[in-house]
């Protein structure tokens, strides 16, 4: 997991940023985000709180935020594991914040988490006109490894398949 603080600023990200596991108190402020993108899953709140219910399958959700009394979150990622793979679910960066490299601290971390539960391995799927998601994950070294023709509904269009090899 990452630790409380493993982003700095730099010349994308000029605002200091905290990586850390998420906690059941952001769960309001993890629904606002998700509701703002158009390209995320959307989860009901029940979904979220099972996250942190020691019965439910294990995942890893890990919240971006500013570095300041606020706690103003900028992004979170959710994945599930099931070995020796993780499947992420979930990730979504605050719309004005997008491509600053805030996806691919995140995506970082989940796969410094993922590896230590012994996953071997993140898989997704996203939709195929998704661009900015498939050049984030590509970028992040996720390999395309196959495709589910008319996956997603409203409207109809193909899941394309990512891994990346931890």
């Amino acid at each position: 997991m990452p630790s409380p603080h493993d982003t700095a600023p730099d010349s994308q990200n000029p605002q200091r940023t905290i990586l850390r596991p998420a906690r059941i108190n952001d769960i309001s402020a993890i629904i606002a985000l998700e509701k703002s993108s158009d390209s995320a899953a959307h989860w009901t709140q029940s979904a979220y709180r099972d996250i942190f219910t020691p019965s439910s399958p294990s995942r890893i959700c890990i919240v971006l935020e500013e570095d300041s009394k606020i706690h103003h979150l900028l992004g979170f990622i959710i994945a599930r594991l099931a070995a020796p793979d993780c499947e992420l679910e979930n990730i979504v960066v605050d719309h004005p914040l997008q491509r600053r490299g805030f996806g691919k601290q995140l995506l970082h971390a989940l796969a410094s988490a993922a590896r230590a539960q012994s996953a071997t391995r993140i898989f997704l799927e996203v939709r195929e006109s998704n661009s900015a998601a498939r050049a984030l994950y590509e970028n992040c070294g996720f390999a395309i490894t196959g495709r589910r023709p008319s996956y997603y509904t409203a409207p109809a269009e193909d899941a394309v398949l990512y891994a990346l090899q931890l």
